[in-house]
């Protein structure tokens, strides 16, 4: 397996942006907790908003390049529409919050898998199940956790049941993982240890650390998102070089708008986080959630590696 850019590239950004979402981490799990806003915000406007601008450096305001369908930007309309439909019809807030959280997680491993069948280049691999297996078991069970019972989100089973359910999830895990191990002991193939090896470790490690330490879903969130926000400015960045750009003009240019729209996005969402519920709070953190629909929208759209084209500008040597 050959490297995505080049071994320096590959290791500082891809792989070694994990110790940058590790530091924030343990700044959630051990630094004081008055800072812990001012962290998120910092994530939020210089990290999170900025990689979500890089989808439009990488689209819209690309020349030459083809546009995502406009009617995507409906999807702004998805959580005000359901803070609205909260308080004066019917209490489905929480259900969509739920919702949202399931879908920034499904957005957020789908990414590590792209750039697994990166490097892997089309050829067969089992690194997919190990990936999937390491991430969405320590989600699950945090959803069965005491921390997430008083997080405010909906209950799906009744709390007497958790242990048992726990329990349950770490023995299936444990079936799957060992399972796992038999097909590659039957598989005669010698192991040919790579790239792609060190991301699926490393992007495992860094979920089950994290569900280990910490128990408040945002905190949760911005240490999992750094990570991917880091290779996300790489990618785009090596992408739009291999067709003789520079994003939004310049580095300048683009950290400025990304950060621009970070402080729009983000702002109004962590002034309001810790506010008592009313459809005022409810309509900026539906409206938040929204530009992050938009995004995983438009990504799962743009980063199609059976699109030839983008096989040969993300791969080309």
């Amino acid at each position: 397996m050959s490297w995505i850019i080049s071994r320096r590239d590959d290791l500082l950004w891809f792989h070694g942006s994990v110790l940058a979402a590790l530091a924030l981490g343990a700044f959630f799990a051990w630094g004081p907790h008055p800072a812990f806003l001012v962290a998120l915000l910092a994530w939020g406007v210089l990290f999170d908003g900025t990689h979500v601008f890089g989808t439009y450096a990488r689209t819209w305001l690309a020349p030459g390049e083809e546009a995502p369908d406009a009617r995507s930007f409906l999807l702004l309309l998805i959580g005000p529409t359901a803070a609205l439909l909260h308080h004066f019809i019917i209490p489905i807030f929480p259900i969509f919050l739920l919702t949202a959280y399931l879908w920034a997680y499904w957005h957020l491993v789908r990414q590590h898998w792209g750039f697994i069948a990166l490097y892997r280049r089309g050829q067969p691999t089992r690194l997919g199940w190990l990936l999937w297996l390491g991430c969405v078991y320590p989600f699950v069970r945090f959803g069965l956790s005491d921390a997430y019972a008083a997080s405010g989100m909906p209950l799906l089973f009744p709390a007497a049941a958790l242990p048992q359910l726990r329990l349950g999830l770490d023995l299936v895990a444990l079936g799957a993982l060992v399972m796992i191990g038999i097909l590659r002991l039957l598989d005669r193939r010698p192991p040919r240890l790579g790239p792609a090896h060190l991301y699926t470790a490393l992007a495992v490690g860094l979920h089950l650390v994290t569900f280990a330490l910490l128990r408040e879903l945002l905190p949760i969130t911005a240490t999992l998102n750094l990570f991917h926000n880091l290779q996300y400015h790489r990618i785009v960045w090596h992408h739009e070089a291999r067709r003789g750009r520079k994003p939004f003009g310049g580095l300048g240019r683009y950290l400025a708008a990304g950060i621009l729209l970070g402080l729009v996005w983000y702002v109004p969402r962590i002034m309001v986080v810790s506010a008592v519920p009313s459809l005022a709070r409810d309509l900026v953190i539906g409206a938040c959630w929204g530009v992050a629909f938009h995004h995983y929208f438009v990504d799962a759209r743009i980063w199609r590696l059976r699109q030839p084209a983008l096989r040969r500008v993300l791969l080309a040597a």
